[in-house]
């Protein structure tokens, strides 16, 4: 689901089209709930507002913002059906996203993970973190023209 032939750890299974979204203008808190309504099915009995308050808390904790245009919200919770993500590509960049270079931010990937998948969780971020940092990478990740497109390149990282 999530593995390909060469043995690379991938996101397809973990992403999909209908959970990613290109957005030309919006804010931190925007970005945020339009990612948590993305994410609230898979949230099991924490349902919506308790996926909320988790994201939400985390972020007062220390911002997800790390450097180069990109955000990785991510939390686990006892009641999370599966390790699952969602993406928003924000065009005109989040200035308010409090970034570790203090850049905009025009990536947000959120992630929710069960409490028990401690292992596959630091495999997403890592991988989503590595190929992130690729500059022709993510220069293509910002000029995606559509949801489909982000989830493609996303899940071939």
């Amino acid at each position: 689901m999530d593995d390909s032939s060469d043995g690379e750890f991938r996101l397809s299974g973990r992403l999909a089209p209908d959970r990613c979204t290109v957005l030309e203008k919006a804010g931190k808190n925007e970005t945020l709930e339009t990612l948590i309504e993305l994410l609230a099915p898979f949230a099991g009995a924490a349902g919506r507002d308790g996926l909320a308050e988790a994201v939400h808390a985390r972020e007062k904790l220390l911002s997800t913002g790390i450097g180069l245009g990109i955000a990785i919200p991510h939390v686990r919770l006892p009641s999370a059906t599966d390790l699952v993500a969602a993406a928003a590509l924000v065009r005109s960049g989040i200035p308010d996203y409090v970034s570790m270079d203090s850049l905009p931010v025009h990536l947000v990937v959120m992630i929710v993970a069960r409490t028990d998948q401690h292992e596959l969780y630091l495999r997403v971020l890592s991988r989503l973190s590595s190929s992130l940092k690729d500059e022709a990478f993510r220069a293509r990740v910002f000029h995606c023209a559509s949801s489909r497109e982000l989830c493609e390149l996303l899940c071939g990282c």
